[in-house]
């Protein structure tokens, strides 16, 4: 059985922390795979700055030389609000039916995903797992969502190679001071991101003129 590493975000520009989210989750965990799945529209926040296609060939840009990582692009295919449990639904049904799938999401993310449609559903088409950067204070989650994770956590990762899905799991990444929205905010008032985001997309970006009229 095969373990499918699952990135979900706008990638509005991709950087250093997605990146590095994937190759520490695929480090960690021995994932044979991490598929990064660019959002049609996102369910929680603001539709993306950059259109679908710009996006899309920034993170091919990005990952062109990281082995194992891959760009999925069923939900900028398909029409509407691009819900989680749907994607793994789709996956499952249509790709990796005998693969186990790895939710990857950050602690604050996390955090919220009671907040999410159908977020009970989630562990029965994937384990999920969470990232923690050290030094990040701890915030006040539901009694419901904490009754959740007791239930379903384990520190056990042959559990999650064992099982199609089930199981949340706990890792910890280094602390990245990075977002695309402060990315965007940056560029916008020319000050320094190179150090921020692959070459490749910050040159994508200045020749398409991306992110020049609003953050």
């Amino acid at each position: 059985m095969r373990l499918i590493g699952i990135l979900g975000g706008t990638f509005d520009p991709i950087h250093h922390g997605h990146i590095r989210l994937a190759i520490e989750a695929r480090e960690q965990l021995e994932l044979d795979q991490v598929r990064l799945i660019p959002v049609n529209i996102p369910p929680h926040r603001s539709p993306p700055v950059a259109a679908a296609t710009h996006r899309r060939i920034m993170i091919k840009l990005a990952i062109n030389d990281e082995p194992n990582l891959c760009i999925d692009l069923r939900e900028l295919e398909s029409s509407g609000v691009s819900y989680t449990i749907n994607t793994l639904k789709s996956l499952r049904r249509q790709d990796f039916s005998n693969d186990a799938l790895c939710l990857i999401i950050g602690r604050d993310a996390f955090n919220k995903i009671d907040s999410w449609k159908d977020w009970q559903q989630l562990l029965n088409y994937a384990h999920i797992i969470v990232a923690n950067r050290p030094g990040e204070p701890d915030e006040i989650i539901s009694a419901e969502l904490i009754n959740w994770i007791e239930m379903h956590q384990t520190n056990d990762r042959a559990l999650l190679q064992n099982n199609l899905s089930g199981y949340i799991y706990f890792i910890d990444i280094p602390k990245l001071d990075i977002s695309s929205s402060m990315i965007r905010q940056s560029y916008l008032e020319y000050k320094a991101v190179e150090n921020l985001l692959p070459s490749t997309t910050l040159t994508y970006i200045k020749d398409n003129e991306l992110y020049l009229e609003t953050a």
